[in-house]
């Protein structure tokens, strides 16, 4: 068994074993198995934590009033950045979006 297959299978049994289901979740897990290897616990602590942080994004988008993926990816990244502070990860945000907002004559 090669090693991406060893990799996918440990993904899937994962999977299986969390109640998860879908492609997209799939590659997530095969990300999280790159960077910690293929250690559960690890994995779903990483998994969770992940999960997590998107939650907290879709909350202050909420708040915001602003939708779409690559804004979701984009107050995730801030996260990473700046941290849980809700006030900071806005005036980030409002800073990044400053030039689109920015309407000439």
């Amino acid at each position: 068994m090669s090693e991406i297959e060893e990799k996918e299978a440990f993904a899937n049994e994962f999977m299986v074993e969390e109640g998860l289901k879908g492609k997209p979740t799939l590659n997530k897990v095969l990300k999280i198995i790159e960077r910690v290897g293929l250690d559960k616990e690890k994995v779903k602590e990483r998994f969770l934590k992940d999960q997590e942080k998107e939650n907290y994004a879709n909350e202050i988008m909420g708040e915001l009033g602003i939708k779409g993926k690559a804004t979701r990816i984009k107050i995730i990244r801030i996260i990473d950045t700046v941290g849980n502070d809700k006030r900071k990860i806005r005036t980030t945000y409002l800073r990044s979006t400053l030039p689109e907002r920015i309407h000439h004559d």
